[in-house]
């Protein structure tokens, strides 16, 4: 075997494009990482399968092969053959740290990017560092996120000058504990995508200003936390359940109810029966409750509503699932 692959690995430089050919078959079929060696050669190949064959050999061996075995990929002129080279880094983990480095100086974004994000495996200052300074937006927004990035620094890049960067400190900051002011977060509760974040934030940090700018939020807010509450609210004694409705900020704890179990009838009840609430709302809390319209506790709550005036679309809601119930009797 040992003289098979010597001998493909030389006639990786023959002239004959179908000796070449047969040689790099073999190599594969012979899976020795020794080989890699002779694959340098044809990452500068005219022919574009030739390039293709190095570029997988380095992806199947280079893990085994050691860092160093990167350098030719990372080194070379074109960017594709670059991109390969980074897309590895992530592999050697902390072992990648200065390969790395000087890959975040490559001219091409992606190579950049592939470097930051193998960056967030090596525990220190100077990874983190070297992303929070790079001109990368995106870069420096992988930084914020490396476990080396000190607090002060997520604090600082709130002002920077990009917004996916100032997003993904405001997360950090939120996520680690930082102190922060109202100032720190009003401008991204108009702006951006973290919304339910920053309410959910105040909700825990400043109660009473939430009540305050309730009447303010608008439609986004509404989705953004009705979003937030159905991934990471389990009952309504949540705090952030319990501070909407004491600022009367009703419609996302509605449309989080209609996705609850029996356990939370009584708030569902309760929110069926409160005018504050959107008409279309409460009969879409009604709606939801068609497969449980035999239940005998919800034909009781039906009952007592129909017993009363009612809106037009509460009341046909009523009368559906009284008539539901009725078909699903034995």
């Amino acid at each position: 075997m040992v003289s098979d692959v010597g001998k493909a690995m030389a006639r990786l430089r023959h002239r004959d494009v179908r000796t070449r050919r047969r040689a790099v078959r073999t190599l594969f079929e012979n899976d020795d990482p020794t080989a890699l060696e002779a694959f340098e050669y044809l990452l500068d190949d005219e022919d574009s399968w030739f390039v293709s064959k190095a570029l997988e050999a380095y992806r199947r061996w280079c893990p085994s092969s050691g860092i160093d075995t990167l350098t030719p990929l990372l080194n070379h002129s074109s960017v594709h053959v670059r991109r390969t080279g980074a897309n590895l880094l992530g592999q050697f983990g902390a072992d990648a740290e200065q390969m790395a480095l000087l890959a975040l100086t490559d001219k091409d974004h992606v190579v950049q990017k592939k470097a930051a994000g193998s960056l967030l495996q090596s525990p220190t200052i100077d990874a983190a560092s070297a992303m929070l300074a790079h001109s990368n937006e995106h870069v420096r927004a992988l930084g914020i996120t490396h476990p080396a990035c000190p607090q002060e620094a997520i604090l600082r890049c709130l002002s920077d000058a990009s917004m996916p960067v100032r997003e993904a400190a405001l997360s950090a900051a939120i996520a680690t504990g930082c102190e922060l002011s109202f100032d720190d977060v009003e401008p991204f509760l108009w702006e951006g995508e973290q919304q339910a974040d920053i309410l959910s934030w105040l909700v825990t940090n400043d109660t009473k200003r939430f009540t305050l700018l309730a009447p303010q939020l608008t439609s986004q807010h509404v989705r953004a936390l009705t979003t937030h509450l159905r991934a990471h609210v389990r009952d309504s004694s949540h705090p952030l359940i319990q501070a909407l409705l004491e600022a009367n900020m009703l419609v996302p704890v509605a449309r989080w109810v209609v996705q609850q179990g029996r356990q939370e009838d009584d708030l569902r009840w309760e929110l069926v029966g409160d005018a504050r609430l959107d008409t279309i709302e409460r009969s879409k809390v009604l709606e939801r409750l068609i497969g449980r319209a035999g239940e005998q506790v919800v034909q009781d709550e039906v009952q007592r509503l129909l017993s009363q005036p009612l809106e037009e679309l509460l009341k046909v809601a009523c009368e559906n699932l009284s008539t539901a119930a009725g078909e699903l009797a034995p």
